[in-house]
């Protein structure tokens, strides 16, 4: 078993993973019912740190000690910040065998270091202490009274009236703003997933679309539709569409509709 009192380094954990028996399933513990490691996480941008991400145990996310030091070693080296960070940050602090490391639910702040590996009833369990009493910084960084004053100033901004609250009702309502602002962050992260997957899909529909336009223009020629090869006229990528190509009739066969994506036609061009 590995000391209990010491944080664990990424290189650490692996070691402590290693000197357990390799076939046992791995817990983690300090976080009831979420007891299974997932995914690894940068526990803050601008510090050096990794994070394991409890969750709920099922069957097909249990992992054993050597599978899961195999999934540590394949995701954790090189890892860096890349969310909610402002444009051009760079993450100084890409994880390394001397990262230290870390557990809790992501874009949420905690400081429950991990601390050792030890077998309980046939489970090897990662241990966690949590060291937010003797380190890390608060996530408020003002005092409650300015807390207090930004909520009515933000309230003004928000619905256009300023509303003074009963002293424990402000207090009720400051307590919730770091729980708030996890749900925000979470609920931002999938959006932006979701936009990106929209965008992804979007051009690949618009790939799809350029190339079977190009397709149909091909088969025009063939058939005698049209008399120009796609892509022979020098300058035109043959997907515009011509005058016969909308049924009209004109000498030349001229073009009826440019393609944006035309460099002779088209609206770059």
């Amino acid at each position: 078993m590995v000391s209990m009192t010491i944080q664990l380094t990424f290189q650490g954990l692996l070691d402590a993973l290693a000197a357990v028996p390799q076939d046992a399933i791995v817990k983690i513990a300090g976080f009831g019912s979420a007891d299974t490691p997932g995914v690894l996480f940068r526990h803050r941008p601008f510090v050096d740190g990794l994070g394991i991400t409890p969750g709920f145990a099922r069957s097909a996310l249990q992992t054993t000690a050597a599978e899961y030091a195999d999934f540590m070693r394949r995701t954790g080296p090189g890892l860096t910040s890349h969310r909610f960070v402002r444009e051009g940050f760079t993450d100084q602090h890409p994880a390394g065998a001397h990262t230290p490391m870390w557990a809790g639910v992501l874009h949420t702040v905690s400081f429950n270091a991990v601390t050792g590996v030890e077998m309980v009833k046939g489970f090897a369990v990662i241990r966690t202490t949590n060291l937010a009493p003797v380190q890390g910084p608060s996530l408020q960084r003002v005092p409650d009274e300015e807390v207090i004053n930004r909520m009515r100033v933000a309230n003004v901004a928000l619905h256009g009236e300023d509303i003074q609250l009963a002293p424990e009702a402000e207090r009720y309502l400051m307590r919730y703003i770091p729980k708030d602002r996890t749900t925000v962050l979470q609920r931002l992260a999938e959006a932006r997933e979701d936009l990106a997957a929209f965008e992804s899909s979007l051009q690949s529909k618009k790939d799809l679309v350029t190339k079977l336009e190009r397709d149909a223009a091909r088969h025009n020629y063939l058939l005698g539709i049209r008399d120009d090869l796609p892509g022979a006229t020098p300058g035109c990528n043959g997907i515009c569409l011509r005058a016969s190509d909308v049924g009209v009739s004109a000498p030349g066969d001229p073009v009826a509709r440019a393609h944006d994506s035309c460099p002779e036609h088209g609206s770059e061009a």
